[in-house]
């Protein structure tokens, strides 16, 4: 996949997909932002947050890069 292709497919995230997409709770990710261990989300209102899909997606990778 291109550069083009990549920054094409990013997008933000709800706490539901992020949940899905790396199978953790709510609180597990939560806890794991204040320890700095996980991307912190945007705040784009006083009430909608999101997380940018390209960080989820490169803490997948050095997850799965650490774990081989």
């Amino acid at each position: 996949m291109s550069k083009q292709q990549a920054d094409q497919t990013r997008s933000l995230l709800r706490i539901e997909q992020v949940m899905e997409r790396i199978q953790r709770g709510r609180s597990w990710i939560w806890a794991a932002v204040r320890r700095g261990d996980f991307p912190a989300p945007r705040r784009l209102s006083p009430r909608c947050t999101r997380w940018d899909s390209a960080l989820v997606d490169q803490w997948i990778a050095k997850q799965l890069s650490e774990a081989l």
